[in-house]
C-alpha cells in the first residue's frame, strides 16, 4: 500500500516541473521577445535623431562656446612675424606671434599693431595661417601704435570667411565673452577661452607693446601674448573687441578695443588704403611732462598744456590759446598727447566736441568742430615748438 502511495507521487510530480519549466522558458523567450522588439524601436528612434539637423539651444555656458567657436573659428587667423632688429649685439633675427581676425573676404585682416611690429617697425616679413592649415603672405596696409591697431591683407585664391561685426556700444557686465587665438604661440593655434564682460570703457594708460589704452572691454577670458590680436566675441558669435592686452600682476583682468571705435577705421582703409585721424591743430606736451622738467608748480592732475595754436585748425577756430591746459573732451580725462589721438579716434571731419580747459586759473568749457586739417602737420609743429613753454596761472 505504501509502494502505491510513493507511485503515485512519483506520477504527479512529472507534470509540475513540466510546468515549471515551461514557465520559464515562456519568461526567457518573452524577455528575448520584447528586448528585440525594444532595441529595433532604440535603433530607429536614433536614426531618426541623427538624420535630423542639430540645433544648438544656447541656454548654458557650455553650448554658447560650442556654437561660438564654430561659427567664428574660420574667420580667426594665426600670424608670425620674422625681421631684423637692434640689439647689443648688432643686427639679429628676431621673430614673433599673433592672432588676428578676418573683416573682409577679400583678404583684410584686423589685428594688434604690435603683433607685427618688431623692435618698433613693421615686420619684414609677415604670414598668415588660414583655418585650413595654409600659410599665405600678408603686406601690412595700415598700422598705428598709439591705438595698437593694424589692417594686414593677403592675396588668396582661398574663400575666405569674415566676421561679423557687433556692436560693442550695447554690451552689458556679466553676458558672456569668449576669446579665440594663438596663446604663447602656433602650437595653441585657435584656442577658445571663455569669461564674462567684467567690464566696461576701462582705462590702462601707456601699456608695454601697445598704445595709450582708454575706452576698452574688460574680460576675465583669458588673454595671454599670442591671442592678441584675435576676436573678443559675443554669445552670437560677433566680434565685440580686438583683444590687446593682459595685467601681469592680477589675473582675470584682460582687455580688448571696442569694435564699434574700429568701424570707421576698417571701412576708410578698405575703401581707400588709409585712414585720417583728425586734429586739432596746437602744439603741446604732456602736463606731467612740463611739470616734471620744469618745476612747474600747479594743482592741475593730468591735463595737455598748449604751447601753441596753429592758424586755421579747429583749435583756433575754436578760441583755443597759448596757456591754456586741456583737461578733458566730452567727459574723457585726458592725461597726454598720445591719449588725446587715442580719443580723437572716435570723431570724424564733421564731429563736434566739448572740452574742458584750465584758462587763467578757471575751467571752462570748448566747443570745437573737426576739419580736415591733417593731423600730421601736429607731429611737425610740436617737433619745433614743444619746449616754448608758455606763463601757466594756477
Amino acid at each position: 500500500m505504501q509502494t502505491n502511495n510513493n507511485r503515485y507521487k512519483k506520477k504527479q510530480s512529472t507534470p509540475i516541473i513540466l510546468i515549471l519549466v515551461v514557465a520559464i522558458l515562456g519568461s526567457v523567450l518573452g524577455s528575448a521577445i520584447t528586448y528585440a522588439v525594444l532595441n529595433e524601436q532604440r535603433g530607429a528612434d536614433i536614426e531618426a535623431a541623427t538624420s535630423q539637423p542639430v540645433t544648438i539651444q544656447a541656454s548654458t555656458e557650455t553650448t554658447v562656446a560650442e556654437a561660438v567657436a564654430q561659427k567664428a573659428i574660420p574667420s580667426t587667423v594665426g600670424i608670425t612675424t620674422e625681421g631684423t632688429v637692434d640689439s647689443v649685439f648688432g643686427q639679429v633675427q628676431a621673430g614673433g606671434t599673433g592672432s588676428g581676425v578676418i573683416i573682409d573676404a577679400g583678404g583684410y585682416i584686423l589685428t594688434n599693431a604690435h603683433v607685427v611690429k618688431l623692435n618698433g617697425k613693421s615686420a619684414d616679413n609677415v604670414s598668415v595661417l588660414l583655418n585650413d592649415g595654409q600659410t599665405v603672405k600678408a603686406k601690412p596696409i595700415w598700422v598705428d601704435s598709439s591705438i595698437d591697431i593694424a589692417i594686414i591683407k593677403v592675396d588668396t585664391d582661398k574663400k575666405l570667411v569674415a566676421a561679423e561685426l557687433g556692436d560693442s556700444d550695447k554690451l552689458n557686465i556679466g553676458e558672456p565673452a569668449i576669446a579665440i587665438g594663438n596663446p604663447f604661440d602656433l602650437a595653441f593655434q585657435r584656442t577658445v577661452t571663455q569669461g564674462i564682460v567684467s567690464g566696461l570703457n576701462r582705462y590702462m594708460g601707456q601699456v608695454n607693446g601697445g598704445g595709450y589704452m582708454s575706452g576698452l572691454i574688460q574680460t576675465d577670458a583669458s588673454i595671454n601674448p599670442g591671442n592678441s590680436g584675435g576676436p573678443l566675441l559675443n554669445q552670437e558669435g560677433k566680434v565685440i573687441g580686438i583683444n590687446t592686452v593682459k595685467v601681469n600682476t592680477a589675473e582675470g583682468l584682460g582687455f580688448a578695443i571696442p569694435i564699434n571705435s574700429l568701424k570707421p577705421i576698417i571701412k576708410e582703409v578698405i575703401e581707400t588704403g588709409n585712414y585720417r585721424v583728425v586734429s586739432l591743430g596746437v602744439q603741446s606736451i604732456d602736463m606731467a611732462q612740463a611739470k616734471a622738467m620744469y618745476n612747474i608748480r600747479t594743482n592741475v592732475e593730468g591735463g595737455i598744456l598748449v604751447l601753441g595754436v596753429i592758424d586755421d585748425t579747429p583749435a583756433a577756430a575754436a578760441g583755443l590759446k597759448r596757456g591754456d591746459v586741456i583737461l578733458s573732451m566730452d567727459g574723457e580725462k585726458l592725461q597726454s598727447a598720445n591719449n588725446l589721438k587715442a580719443v580723437l579716434y572716435k570723431y570724424q571731419v564733421g564731429s563736434a566736441a566739448e572740452l574742458e580747459i584750465l584758462r587763467d586759473g578757471k575751467v571752462q568749457k570748448v566747443q570745437v568742430t573737426f576739419s580736415e586739417y591733417s593731423v600730421s602737420d601736429d607731429a611737425e609743429a610740436n617737433k619745433d615748438n614743444r619746449f616754448m613753454l608758455p606763463d601757466i596761472e594756477q
